[in-house]
């Protein structure tokens, strides 16, 4: 299990463990309420003041709890539920890609996933819904596609990457999608097209009209 939280510091982090417990006790109580469990703690610096604190624990270190709870599965949930209420979250490891475009007066929505895309009418937005719920991140490239879904899946907010306000923290403005796919010499002139283009833009850097962008990767927690 793969856990990481952001936090805010004018230097260095050495000592992860130190840092947390002086700065963030709240965040560092995980740690002490759970010492039967071998963790391992990693920083990575974000930028501008901010770093992202990897916690790792090994499946296997669950079975240590099987004497309190029924199950290293219970365990395991249990140990996530509260890793979330003291403002740790699981590091998402897979996302999905959405985009939606107006044909006419129709609204035709579309997904890039593994198994790869598919493309469904605002009669069928639900059936695609239950697709996207399996995925910790929404990748898009605008966040005006996501008014299209909110009513049926309201905690899409809080799981949508936006390529464009990204590389807007990053030059101060952003391109149109148009723009961007003239410089990766893609086509997008079909909802296929927009979905394969928006995918390419998590690579960082972001390829621009004047220069390059570097945003972040789509991984990191939403609110830096």
């Amino acid at each position: 299990m793969k856990l990481q939280t952001a936090v805010q510091s004018s230097s260095n982090i050495d000592d992860p463990k130190a840092f947390l417990k002086e700065r963030y006790p709240q965040k560092h109580s995980l740690l002490e309420n759970w010492e039967e469990l071998s963790m391992d703690l990693k920083v990575e610096p974000a930028g501008e003041g901010s770093f992202i604190v990897f916690l790792s624990v090994p499946e296997e270190e669950f079975e240590k709890l099987t004497n309190i709870f029924s199950s290293k599965e219970e365990a395991m949930g249990a140990f996530l539920t509260t890793a979330q209420e003291l403002g740790w979250e699981t590091v998402p490891e897979s996302y999905v890609v959405y985009h939606a475009d107006f044909e006419g007066d129709r609204l035709i929505a579309g997904i890039k996933t593994p198994e790869g895309i598919s493309k469904h009418d605002q009669l069928h937005l639900e059936e695609m819904i239950q697709k996207m719920l399996r995925f910790p991140r929404v990748i898009v490239y605008s966040s005006d596609v996501l008014t299209y879904i909110k009513d049926l899946y309201p905690e899409v907010d809080s799981k949508a990457f936006v390529i464009s306000r990204e590389i807007a923290k990053a030059v101060g403005k952003a391109p149109d999608l148009e723009d961007l796919a003239k410089i990766y010499g893609k086509d997008i002139s079909t909802l296929e097209g927009k979905l394969e283009l928006i995918e390419e833009l998590i690579k960082s850097p972001v390829r621009l009209p004047e220069g390059e962008a570097r945003i972040k990767p789509y991984y990191y927690p939403l609110e830096l």
